[in-house]
């Protein structure tokens, strides 16, 4: 059993073909049993990141490049609050291989950490 759930990317594409917003997906692991609110976890993030080219194709469509992201950092702080530079960040391919790798790379990061 992983402690981290496996997200899709349809679900991470969320409304984004039809020029809507991503869907975000956090999540944490507590790195010890009987932990406390305050207690550092095992916090992270998985979402599709869409880069907007600013040109369009010949057909008006906005050109753009997506990829998956994974986040992770170990805190007790929301990810909104939490100093970035504590954040470890990697990209990987917008599609189900993607995703998928970016659930692994989370796997492995908290199984470094326990």
């Amino acid at each position: 059993m992983t402690d981290i759930p496996l997200v899709s990317y349809e679900y991470l594409l969320g409304a984004v073909d039809i020029k809507g917003k991503p869907n975000n997906y956090f999540g944490s692991v507590s790195l010890r049993e009987n932990s406390g609110l305050f207690d550092d976890a095992f916090r992270y993030r998985l979402t599709v990141l869409v880069l907007h080219a600013g040109e369009e194709d010949k057909d008006g469509n906005s050109l753009e490049e997506r990829m998956v992201t994974a986040e992770w950092y170990v805190g007790w702080q929301s990810y909104d609050v939490v100093d970035k530079e504590k954040v470890t960040k990697e990209c990987f391919s917008p599609d189900e291989e993607g995703a998928s790798a970016a659930n692994r790379w989370l796997e492995d990061s908290l199984a470094s950490l326990k």
